[in-house]
């Protein structure tokens, strides 16, 4: 199933926040900071294609002709995105334990060489 942004209007929709924060931007490409407020089923894809901003590599929303040329130069085979950082403010239920924790990731090298390439 596809997801789509709706006006807040609509009877019965699910709000989504999300927090975008530009690191680095060019012209044509951006590299960004994301923070779910909310946490919907590809949120951080469907806000992001709803701007024409959609992730490199996202095959559902995205842009079928960059990604091709993406994956042909890259071999990337999934969206570029990562969770560097996950942050347990008010977990529910069985996640209690993680009150107050926060997990962090380095930055694969797959994502370094892509980076390297579009913000040198």
């Amino acid at each position: 199933m596809k997801m789509h942004i709706v006006p807040s209007s609509t009877t019965n929709n699910l709000k989504m926040h999300t927090k975008v924060h530009a690191l680095i931007s060019t012209k044509d490409y951006s590299l960004i900071e994301v923070g779910l407020v909310t946490g919907r089923t590809h949120q951080i894809r469907v806000h992001l294609s709803s701007i024409n901003h959609p992730l490199m590599g996202d095959k559902k929303y995205g842009d079928f002709e960059w990604n091709k040329q993406i994956k042909k130069e890259f071999h990337l085979n999934s969206q570029l995105l990562h969770a560097y950082s996950l942050s347990f403010v008010n977990p529910i239920g069985s996640m209690k334990y993680m009150k107050g924790k926060t997990i962090t990731c380095q930055v694969p090298q797959k994502f370094k060489e892509i980076q390297e390439k579009y913000f040198k």
